[in-house]
């Protein structure tokens, strides 16, 4: 219909119900020459369904009558006389109300057809009822006073496109439940622009506008219409679906996109609302579909439990998940990049060749990390060989004089313990290191490079102050180049006894202040 010069839908402005303002028809009756009634006069706009109120008496606009018959509802001389008696005695008034700013800006439009608001791009019955479903949903979500819905709608829609897909996000968060879709967030909005008018090209930019906030907040899968539109890729994706797609419980998704810094661990969003830009986890995705697990790993790079870890403690291969996120957190191109690595200087070396040993062994016997073996081939200076019988890890072997060239670190020049017992004749039973432990003799701590802790040894001056106050009867054998047999017996026949304070063994060690006599007669 054309109606105040703009096309709008014909229930816009036909209605069974007539409505009216009392006040302006009592005023009316100043202008009757005959009959009470014959002056008044019912106005145009009072029949747009989108005005709520007369501005001059700022009163609601209330219901005359209701006549489903066309030709008995335009009567009017007919009802009119019928209402007379209820009209002329205010039993029809209702009480005044506020004027908002939509009632003065559907009134000035409705009378001169100006606008100076975003809405004046859209014919006027779609820009009010807009203002209506808008507001109505505002206050649904506690965002605007009850009284005046429509006017909390015109303040947003007024304003153009920004301001409204602000209200859609605030909307759309308000509704955070995690069953809570597009037509629970924006109620009979959506309805509309998605039912009630869906063919209705008019309400085409407020669908627009929806749409691109819904496409932001919600995980829509490719294939979905949307408002009347088909999504052809997906942009978003929530935990529940990045889940679901990769067949991955949602308490393990959420930690490996927590790790992974797609999301914040202290989003206490659900996992149907919790979304993210589908581009951040495209390559993930890709990814996750190839992964393994640690057997499956081991088996690719042909190693076992203990050298995969050891490869993993020297930061040389990583699980691209952690592990107390997934069961499958290894990519196996990583594994197919390393041994190709390997393999690219190694030289075939026969079986039998006792020269090398295998690649993680070396670093065991060393005590290093792993690292420091691969570092040393990677850089070209040690030699790496591959076993035709063995695949893989296992297969990979070093020249056993090159790691200790240039792998093994050097231990202390110093005689350890255990050398220093056998050289004086006290190895059995620990007997040296009881006299060190009881603080009868000293030896000195000193780090070791070689097993990464502190062992004690025994100095030039350790050693020197055992000579000065102990000897052996190996040591007294190759002194006197008698057997130690002969020397013990001529000690025992001499009275002379082993040094055992406390009654502890330390072995045939004697203080040499007790042994000078014997030695002297002998």
């Amino acid at each position: 219909m054309r109606f105040r010069g703009e096309s709008v839908v014909s229930r816009a402005v036909m209605n069974p119900t007539v409505r009216g303002c009392p006040h302006c028809l009592r005023e009316d009756t100043n202008r009757s020459e005959f009959e009470t009634v014959d002056g008044m006069v019912l106005r145009g706009d009072w029949q747009f369904r989108h005005v709520a109120i007369c501005l001059r008496h700022k009163s609601p606009l209330v219901p005359l009558w209701t006549a489903k018959r066309v030709a008995d509802r335009y009567d009017y001389a007919t009802q009119i006389r019928k209402i007379e008696n209820n009209l002329m005695e205010g039993r029809l008034d209702a009480a005044t109300c506020e004027v908002t700013s939509y009632d003065k800006w559907i009134d000035q439009r409705l009378e001169t057809g100006q606008d100076g608001t975003w809405l004046a791009n859209h014919s006027i019955d779609v820009a009010a009822q807009f203002c209506e479903l808008l507001g109505a949903e505002l206050v649904r979500r506690n965002l605007a006073p009850k009284s005046a819905p429509r006017a909390a709608g015109f303040e947003v829609a007024s304003q153009g496109p920004d301001s409204i897909q602000r209200a859609f996000h605030v909307l759309a968060k308000r509704a955070s439940g995690p069953h809570d879709e597009m037509r629970s967030a924006f109620g009979r909005l959506y309805d509309w622009l998605a039912s009630t008018a869906a063919n209705d090209t008019r309400y085409d930019p407020f669908r627009n506008l929806l749409r691109e906030v819904a496409l932001d907040i919600w995980a829509v899968s490719p294939g979905t219409k949307v408002l009347g539109r088909t999504l052809k890729a997906r942009r978003m994706h929530s935990v529940l679906t990045v889940a679901t797609e990769a067949g991955v419980s949602l308490a393990r998704m959420r930690s490996l996109l927590v790790s992974e810094g797609v999301i914040d661990g202290d989003d206490e969003r659900s996992d149907a609302r919790l979304t993210f830009p589908s581009a951040e986890v495209d390559d993930l995705m890709n990814v996750f579909e190839q992964l393994v697990g640690s057997k499956e790993m081991q088996r690719r790079l042909g190693c076992g439990e203990q050298q995969l870890e050891a490869l993993v403690e020297a930061e040389i291969l990583a699980p691209r998940f952690p592990p107390d996120v997934t069961r499958r957190p290894w990519n196996p191109a990583d594994a197919e990049i390393f041994l190709e690595g390997l393999y690219a200087t190694s030289q075939d070396i026969p079986t039998e060749d006792q020269a090398w040993e295998q690649v993680h062994r070396a670093s065991v016997r060393c005590r290093v990390k792993i690292n420091k073996v691969l570092e040393p081939i990677w850089d070209g200076a040690l030699s790496v060989g591959r076993r035709g019988d063995l695949r893989g890890y296992a297969s990979l072997f070093v020249r056993r004089s090159e790691v200790d060239m240039l792998v093994r670190p050097e231990r202390p020049d110093h005689r350890t313990l255990s050398e220093f017992a056998s050289e004086v004749g006290l190895n059995k039973h620990r007997e040296f290191r009881l006299l060190v432990d009881h603080s009868h003799t000293p030896a000195t701590a000193i780090y070791n490079p070689q097993t990464h802790r502190r062992d004690h040894y025994v100095t030039e001056d350790d050693a020197a102050a055992f000579h000065a106050r102990f000897t052996t009867l190996k040591l007294l054998s190759t002194r006197l180049g008698q057997s130690s047999r002969s020397i013990s017996q001529r000690l025992k026949s001499a009275g002379t006894e082993r040094f055992r304070p406390g009654d502890t063994d330390f072995g045939p060690v004697y203080l040499l202040e007790d042994v000078e006599p014997v030695l002297r007669r002998i």
